[in-house]
């Protein structure tokens, strides 16, 4: 039970969106899917005094291009997944989206822009969108702009919006990259201890140019080139413990909460980035 008064908000346009949310600041929030705000709210957790629902605003749009693919802020995990296979490197939404934690409800109603803007470091999303370079895209009350999925997540819980902003869509590029993803928790209904969002750019199988990102291992997801690592034929050049010691190098404040110390994040991350690898590599 919500034991705030809250004033509920439906607005017809992003500028009358834009306006409420400038209008009463930190008192208002935004719910999509509120598979997040609603159970923070039951719980006490926030204090709000209007709730400014996106339903009427027409942002469930899930198009594409030959260069990207756009997802509206009212797009679920479940239309992510009912659509047909996304094209090129967009394919890492669908993999992760098939398993976010919490099952078909989470899916049901869960949004891509939802988990992006509430920025959980340990969450799926954030470290997917950063390792495919998204684009976000907001609106407020000057208008529209756009940012890069890594400047949109500066700390735990807090992107780059303004005052008034909303994330309206996120788009994504449609690259023939090979992609692999792996997702470590300790339970099938827990979070993310640590993810590896891998990116491949080369079909015939050098890692020249390779990427893999880190999720929940840090305030925000960490994108490593894997440069260091390899040889003039674009192969890892270092035994696995090499590759595991570089990689918690880069990882100098590892995210800590209740799920697990920062040290442990450190410590697996490797392991976790050599798995998501692994499946990219498999997709040749």
């Amino acid at each position: 039970m919500i034991r705030t008064a809250l004033r509920h908000h439906a607005p017809g346009d992003l500028e009358e969106a834009a306006a409420l949310l400038a209008a009463h600041g930190e008192r208002a929030a935004v719910v999509g899917g509120g598979t997040v705000l609603v159970p923070s709210l039951t719980r006490g957790e926030r204090d709000l005094d209007h709730v400014v629902d996106l339903r009427r605003l027409g942002l469930d749009e899930l198009s594409g291009t030959d260069q990207e693919l756009r997802i509206g802020a009212s797009v679920s995990y479940a239309d992510v997944l009912s659509a047909p296979p996304f094209p090129g490197a967009a394919q890492l939404l669908q993999v992760a989206a098939g398993g976010i934690t919490g099952g078909p409800q989470i899916r049901n109603q869960g949004t891509v822009c939802g988990s992006a803007s509430y920025a959980n470091p340990s969450s799926d999303m954030p470290g997917v969108l950063v390792a495919l370079g998204a684009q976000m895209h907001l609106h407020g009350p000057e208008g529209g702009r756009t940012l890069p999925a890594g400047e949109f997540f500066v700390d735990a819980f807090r992107v780059a919006a303004r005052r008034g902003e909303l994330l309206v869509a996120v788009s994504v590029p449609t690259r023939p990259d090979r992609i692999g993803y792996y997702k470590f928790k300790l339970a099938e209904g827990s979070w993310p201890i640590a993810t590896a969002s891998a990116v491949l750019p080369d079909p015939d199988g050098s890692l020249t140019g390779a990427t893999v990102t880190l999720g929940a291992v840090s305030a925000v997801p960490l994108r490593l080139d894997l440069a260091p690592l390899l040889d003039g034929n674009g192969d890892l050049a270092v035994p696995a413990a090499e590759v595991d010691g570089w990689v918690a190098a880069q990882v100098p404040e590892p995210w800590d909460d209740e799920l697990a110390p920062g040290d442990y994040r450190r410590t697996v991350a490797g392991v976790v980035l050599r798995r998501a690898l692994q499946r990219a590599e498999e997709n040749r």
